[in-house]
C-alpha cells in the first residue's frame, strides 16, 4: 500500500492513539513517548517511537538511569541514533560519566489494524527479552558487551 500524505496522517493518529492508551506516558518528545515499567523484577524506562520516514513503530526497552534528568537529551539522542540505524536488538551505551547502560529495541511495523492488544503484547516481549538479558548479563552468563 503505498501511503499518501493523507493515509499517513490518519495512520500515525491511529498510532498515537493506540500508544496513549498502552502507555502510562511520563513525558513526550515529538513522536516519541516514554515511561516508567516497574515490577517485583526490574524497574526500567521504554520510549516509543513512530518514525517519520518509513511507518515503523520502534520500541526500546532500558536501564531507568537513561531517563535521569541529566541523561534526558542523550535518552532521545540515543532513541533517534538507533531509528536511523533501524538496528533491532541488544545495545550498550556509555553515558557522560562514564557508566554504561544496557537496552533492548525492537520494530513494529506501523498499520491502521494496530490495536491495544497488538502493542501491549509486543511490549511484554521486549520488557521480557530486556530482563532475560539484563538478567543474564549481571549474572555473567553472557558477554559484558550485549551488542550484536
Amino acid at each position: 500500500m503505498k501511503y499518501t500524505p493523507s493515509s499517513r496522517d490518519a495512520l500515525d493518529a491511529h498510532c498515537r492513539e493506540v500508544i496513549w492508551s498502552c502507555l502510562n506516558i511520563v513525558e513526550q518528545h515529538g513522536d516519541t513517548y516514554v515511561a516508567i515499567h516497574k515490577d517485583d523484577e526490574i524497574d526500567c524506562v521504554v520510549l516509543v517511537s513512530m518514525i517519520r520516514s518509513y511507518p515503523i513503530m520502534s520500541i526500546i526497552v532500558a536501564d531507568k538511569i537513561l531517563f535521569a534528568d541529566i541523561n534526558a537529551d542523550q535518552m532521545y539522542g540515543v532513541a533517534n541514533e538507533l531509528n536511523l540505524d533501524s538496528v533491532t536488538g541488544w545495545h550498550s551505551v556509555f553515558l557522560a560519566d562514564d557508566s554504561m547502560i544496557y537496552m533492548y529495541r525492537q520494530c513494529l511495523w506501523l498499520s491502521m489494524n494496530l490495536t491495544y492488544e497488538d502493542l501491549l503484547a509486543m511490549l511484554k516481549e521486549c520488557i521480557s527479552e530486556y530482563k532475560r538479558g539484563k538478567g543474564r548479563l549481571t549474572t555473567g552468563d553472557h558477554p559484558t558487551n550485549p551488542v550484536a
